[in-house]
C-alpha cells in the first residue's frame, strides 16, 4: 500500500475548514509543542514550549497589556479633567491660547500642542502654526474628527518645531470659528500616538476645548472687547 504524502498546506487547509478539531480532540494537544516568539535570547531549540506554557505566556502578555492600558488611561483622565477646570476658567482668547501654548504641553508631557490656522494674523499674534490651506485641507476631516498617526512629513505641520515630532493627533475643529478649516494638534517625539490609546479622552478633551474657542471668539467678534 502507498501511503500518500500530506503536506502542510493540505493541514493548514484541514484545520482552517475544522476550527472545532482540538477542542473534540483536546488529548493531541499534549504531544504539540509551540514557539515562544518572546524568548529571542534562547537558542533555538529552547524556544519550543508546551501549549499549556505557550497559552500561560500569551494570557500573561494580554494581561500585562490590560493592566498597562488601564494604568495609562487612568492617567490620562486625571490630566484630562485638570486640563479641563484650567481651560473653563480662561475668560479672554488671549488667556486660552496662552494656556494651550505654554502650559499644555508640559501637563500632558508632550513636545507641543497648538492651534493650526490659514490665517496669517491670527497665528503671528497668537503663535499658532501656520499652514497653507491646501495643506490643512490635507490633513482636515468632518468636525469633530480626531486622527492618531505617524507625522506627515509631506504636509510640514511641525516644520518650525525644534524638536523632531515622530507622530501626533489631529482634531478637526468647527470651520465656522475661524470660517476656515482649522486644526488643533498635539505633537510627541515618540510613538506616544501609534496605539490609540486614551483616545476617547483625547477626544473629550478636544471638544471641550473646541467649545471654549467658539464662546470666547464669538464673545470678542460680539462685543469687540479687548484681550487683556
Amino acid at each position: 500500500m502507498i501511503r500518500k504524502k500530506i503536506d502542510f498546506k493540505q493541514v493548514e487547509a484541514f484545520l482552517i475548514e475544522n476550527p472545532d478539531f482540538f477542542l473534540q480532540k483536546p488529548s493531541i494537544l499534549e504531544k504539540i509543542n509551540f514557539p515562544l516568539s518572546s524568548r529571542d535570547d534562547k537558542k533555538n531549540d529552547e524556544k519550543i514550549i508546551s501549549f499549556k506554557d505557550w497559552l500561560i505566556e500569551n494570557l500573561k502578555n494580554k494581561q500585562k497589556s490590560l493592566i498597562d492600558n488601564a494604568k495609562h488611561n487612568f492617567f490620562t483622565q486625571k490630566k484630562v479633567h485638570s486640563a479641563i477646570l484650567q481651560l473653563l476658567k480662561k475668560e479672554t482668547l488671549k488667556s486660552l491660547i496662552l494656556f494651550l501654548n505654554e502650559r499644555l504641553s508640559k501637563h500632558f508631557d508632550l513636545e507641543i500642542i497648538s492651534l493650526v490656522t490659514s490665517n496669517v494674523d491670527f497665528s503671528k499674534k497668537n503663535k499658532s502654526i501656520f499652514l497653507e490651506p491646501e495643506k490643512i485641507n490635507v490633513l482636515y476631516n468632518s468636525h469633530n474628527y480626531l486622527i492618531m498617526d505617524a507625522v506627515d512629513e509631506n504636509v510640514g505641520i511641525f516644520r518650525g518645531v525644534n524638536q523632531k515630532i515622530y507622530s501626533n493627533a489631529i482634531f478637526s475643529l468647527d470651520v465656522n470659528i475661524f470660517k476656515s478649516p482649522s486644526l488643533l494638534v498635539f505633537g510627541s517625539k515618540d510613538k506616544h500616538f501609534l496605539s490609540n490609546r486614551a483616545y476617547d479622552l483625547i477626544l473629550f478633551f478636544s471638544k471641550t476645548f473646541e467649545l471654549k474657542l467658539q464662546q470666547l471668539v464669538d464673545f470678542k467678534s460680539i462685543y469687540k472687547t479687548n484681550d487683556k
